[in-house]
């Protein structure tokens, strides 16, 4: 059977289930485990963007050759071994001698899109860790505790925790492309520090966050969101004048995005989710990085030597005076990792809301959740302070969406960074997660009850 076959077979079936099973039957099929990880894989790229004009040799009538001899020709490109017009005119020669169904099979690996309705997820489940996971190295809540330890016998950084929108951003062979923690892509129509990072001529992974200059953090991540959705749109004239009506130019938005990291990885560190190198050298290697390209849009986080609690403290203190989240204290020598390490400790202010429930939200089309509700709408007593927790376990999103008549209007109990403004003076929270119905209640707190909450609440 070709991958072609293997490919329709796959394709042709609707339910995920089903398409598992299907690859479950062919995944002990080499060639095919070999053309899912090049189509697949985020670390192997052709660099090439559009497949060119070519004829097959059902066409030409030349000597056929085999899609085991194409994919192994295919490391010309992706070894950068040939690059521009010597790299497309490989590229047409490699699908020259293929018949049409092998041809199809180059293009879907050029592409970097199977089109047979499975993602990366669902395809490590039948065959386990054959595409690179993205990694994400997180933070452990406050604790007093952690930071002693931390600072026992060492200084440690400390640096402001910023609320924009994560991002990788992966430098690959002049190539630059951002992800979301999730790994899933994240575009934006050429902003100003896309051209920055592209004289980097460096390959390497920044990791940090999308803010605004000028704009109010809290504000700057929708309007960042609407210039994402924007993107996917093709640059959607109707969702571009929408924009502009609310905010500001498109291109002027775009222009004030900023890139403010925290780290750097080589490619490999990245993809393996393997590092050993200190913080303090990659943190070192990321002030050289973008100090190259002297003023621009791109920013190192800011960042203090500490070496106490009350100095830990202080530099929080001065986040938040300025309308900050708050602070991660990192240890000097601690190594990159895909998880939420003791050496790495967030101090942001937690508090707790009673609001009351005035809608339901379903999960995203296409997720797991999106038969169930994931998220709630929930308002202050009178109404003037609006949010949308998520952070439902499933049990929890099962239990609401078969009981939603009997709990809108009920009282629920939130946990949440502190209150945020919009430029229209609407009152929202930061950070939003549901904890709990309140049974035992049935008032919600005021917008006055909450503001006082938010001032006297504490780490």
């Amino acid at each position: 059977m070709t991958i072609k076959q293997i490919f329709d077979e796959i394709a042709n079936e609707s339910g995920t289930n089903m398409k598992m099973e299907i690859l479950e039957k062919y995944k002990d099929n080499e060639e095919l485990v070999r053309v899912l990880y090049l189509a697949n894989s985020k670390r192997v790229k052709f660099f090439i963007k559009q497949i060119p004009e070519y004829h097959t040799t059902n066409e030409l009538h030349l000597q056929h050759k085999s899609l085991e001899y194409a994919l192994d020709e295919l490391s010309k490109l992706s070894n950068r071994e040939l690059t521009g017009h010597a790299a497309i005119a490989h590229l047409q020669q490699i699908l020259g001698y293929l018949d049409a169904e092998d041809a199809y099979i180059i293009e879907r690996i050029i592409e970097k899109d199977c089109k047979i309705g499975m993602g990366t997820r669902n395809i490590n489940k039948v065959i386990p860790n054959l595409i690179e996971k993205t990694g994400y190295m997180g933070c452990k809540p406050y604790s007093k505790k952690l930071i002693e330890e931390l600072l026992a016998d060492a200084t440690a950084y400390s640096q402001e925790k910023m609320d924009g929108r994560f991002v990788n951003i992966v430098i690959q062979g002049g190539e630059v492309q951002m992800e979301s923690r999730q790994g899933e892509p994240t575009l934006l129509d050429d902003p100003a520090f896309m051209a920055e990072l592209s004289r980097l001529n460096k390959d390497c992974v920044l990791n940090g966050e999308l803010t605004m200059d000028g704009v109010e953090r809290y504000q700057s991540n929708g309007m960042i969101a609407s210039l994402i959705d924007i993107a996917k749109k093709d640059g959607d004239v109707k969702k571009i004048a929408k924009f502009e009506k609310k905010h500001m130019p498109y291109r002027e938005a775009l222009d004030a995005v900023r890139v403010t990291a925290w780290d750097i990885l080589t490619l490999d560190e990245y993809f393996t989710r393997t590092c050993t190198r200190p913080y303090y050298a990659r943190l070192d290697e990321l002030k050289a990085t973008l100090a190259s390209l002297g003023e621009s849009k791109l920013s190192v986080v800011e960042t203090r030597v500490v070496s106490s609690v009350e100095e830990v403290m202080a530099h929080f203190t001065e986040v938040l005076k300025r309308n900050g989240e708050g602070t991660v204290v990192k240890s000097l020598d601690g190594v990159w990792a895909d998880k939420k390490p003791n050496y790495q400790i967030k101090v942001k202010k937690e508090m707790n809301l009673d609001l009351r429930v005035i809608g339901f939200n379903y999960g995203k089309a296409g997720t797991k959740n999106e038969n169930v509700i994931s998220s709630l709408d929930v308002e202050s007593e009178e109404g003037t302070l609006k949010t949308s927790p998520g952070g439902i376990n499933e049990d929890d999103m099962q239990y609401i969406t078969d009981h939603q008549q009997e709990l809108h209007g009920k009282i629920v109990e939130i946990k949440c960074s502190g209150i945020s403004q919009d430029e229209n003076g609407n009152y929202s929270t930061l950070h939003p997660v549901f904890k709990m119905f309140r049974d035992d209640k049935d008032v919600a707190n005021t917008l006055e009850e909450c503001i006082e909450i938010n001032e006297s609440a504490s780490l």
